[in-house]
Order: C-alpha cells, then sequence, then structure tokens
C-alpha cells in the first residue's frame, strides 16, 4: 500500500493533525519517510496504531501507559498476564477515581442545599465560601 499523507492517517482515524504530530513526538507514532515536498508519509499500519492509541485513551490508560501497551504488543515475548497487569492497574485507578467523584458529589449536593437560592449578594453564597476557604497543601 502506499504511504500515508498526515491529512489521510488524520481523516482515516478521525484524529487531528496536531494530534497526530503530538503522537509523533511523543514516540508513539513515526513517519515512515518525508515526500520530496516534506510532507510526513505515513506507513498505512499507522492507521491501526492510531486507532489502538484512540482505544486505549477512551479507557482511560495516559499516553506513557499507551506506550508501554504498543511495546508489549509488538514484543514477542509479552504475555497476556503482562496487559492484564496493566489493566488491573486501572481498575484501581478507577476505583480511587470513583470514590473521589462520589465524595465530590456528597459535597456539591450538600452546598446546594445550604445555597439561599435566592437574591442574596453572591459575597455571601455559601458555595462560594466554601470553595474560597483555604486548604492545607
Amino acid at each position: 500500500m502506499k504511504p500515508l499523507t498526515i491529512g489521510k492517517l488524520g481523516e482515516m482515524t478521525g484524529v487531528s493533525t496536531d494530534t497526530l504530530r503530538y503522537y509523533e513526538k511523543m514516540g508513539l507514532i513515526a513517519a515512515e519517510t518525508r515526500s520530496s515536498a516534506g510532507y510526513r508519509l505515513y506507513n498505512p499500519d499507522a492507521v491501526r496504531v492510531v486507532r489502538f492509541i484512540r482505544g486505549a485513551k477512551e479507557l482511560s490508560f495516559t499516553l506513557d501507559e499507551i506506550r508501554q501497551l504498543l511495546t508489549l504488543k509488538t514484543s514477542d515475548k509479552a504475555t497476556c498476564a503482562q496487559i492484564l497487569k496493566h489493566t488491573e492497574s486501572k481498575i484501581s485507578e478507577a476505583e480511587r477515581r470513583i470514590l473521589e467523584l462520589k465524595e465530590i458529589k456528597k459535597v456539591l449536593k450538600q452546598l446546594a442545599k445550604e445555597c439561599p437560592a435566592d437574591d442574596t449578594s453572591a459575597n455571601c453564597c455559601p458555595i462560594l465560601e466554601h470553595i474560597s476557604k483555604k486548604r492545607n497543601p
């Protein structure tokens, strides 16, 4: 197959050219060569890689984690157990985040109950007062 320009790769994957350049800068994809006019040219396999990146991002993997997964994916020695380790770490992270979000929801609901929801000046708003409180680092 013929090499793809960055525009064509973006069109085929639904990813902006700026994002593709960033992925290249981060070492997730690489232009195979450049055209005589200096345009990046990608191997058609880059479509699969970019789609993999998008799928991993949808599961909240970071770009560093995606790089690790791509390395494992292309390794002849990688095992499912190694991939599972990354997945279990993501599950733990998601569970921590869920607990954090539940706590945020609880606080926001309490603040909403405390709000007079009338013409009281915003300077006296309990929601803004709570947000403005100095927190210990």
